[in-house]
């Protein structure tokens, strides 16, 4: 079960009946993970529609453009359950996110806040000491489209509930879940590829780091033709219910 599969199981095994949403949706693996638990609607958000076909065609889906920044675009208390997976880096402020789903969910409705590590980046490589190097220059730099963008957000969702709490948005923690699902590919679009894609952008205004970097991803395709290579990141999960 892959990240998409354990977050959408935590916004319920049964959602029949239910009006759902997924924030931040891309191609729609949330989407189709949660379509699985029979909701009545889902409304797959995003700042674009890039939703594959086949989620994009089923009638229970309305994908909608929104600026998340701006707000979600949904009536107050219209949802039982939303997801934000991999999206509060993103935003200019996850607290006002937080106050934004509280709004948007029923009194009881429940919210799956969920973010990678990406501090926590597991590269089997040759040279570990430069993996490291690599990794927290990854990890500290704004690596996203804005400047809140954190490579530690993961460990920090507990208090976003808190900042939302005290801004007039109060949850209630029902639990915390992390995980951490291995990847052994290295082929161009894999998972591990694009993490190390990003990885090489953080070091590209050091050139000597990286001429280095450059060298360390092809260290990685050696070791993953030799069946040698495992990727990971830690993945944090927080169920909250809004009171």
């Amino acid at each position: 079960m892959g990240r998409h599969e354990r977050v959408a199981a935590l916004a319920g095994e049964d959602l029949a009946g239910q009006h759902v949403a997924d924030l931040g949706c891309g191609v729609g693996r949330t989407v189709r993970a949660l379509l699985a638990a029979g909701p009545e609607r889902v409304h797959a958000l995003d700042h674009v529609s890039d939703l594959d076909d086949d989620v994009l065609v089923d009638p229970r889906v309305r994908n909608r453009l929104a600026d998340l920044d701006e707000g979600i675009p949904v009536s107050d208390g219209a949802l039982d359950a939303a997801v934000s997976l991999n999206v509060v880096e993103h935003l200019a402020s996850p607290t006002r996110h937080l106050v934004d789903c509280h709004r948007v969910l029923r009194p009881g409705g429940r919210l799956v806040l969920a973010h990678s590590d990406w501090d926590t980046a597991l590269f089997t490589s040759s040279d570990d000491a430069l993996t490291r190097e690599l990794v927290d220059r990854f990890g500290a730099a704004a690596h996203g489209p804005s400047p809140s963008s954190d490579g530690f957000m993961g460990r920090k969702l507990l208090g976003l509930a808190d900042a939302a709490a005290a801004a007039g948005a109060p949850y209630r923690l029902r639990s915390v879940d992390v995980w951490a699902d291995p990847h052994r590919r290295f082929d161009d679009g894999s998972v591990a590829w694009k993490v190390a894609m990003a990885v090489l952008a953080a070091a590209a205004d050091d050139p000597g780091l990286a001429a280095r970097a450059a060298g360390w991803v092809e260290d990685l395709r050696v070791l993953a033709d030799a069946g040698q290579f495992l990727f990971a990141v830690t993945d944090v999960a927080v169920v909250l219910e809004r009171v």
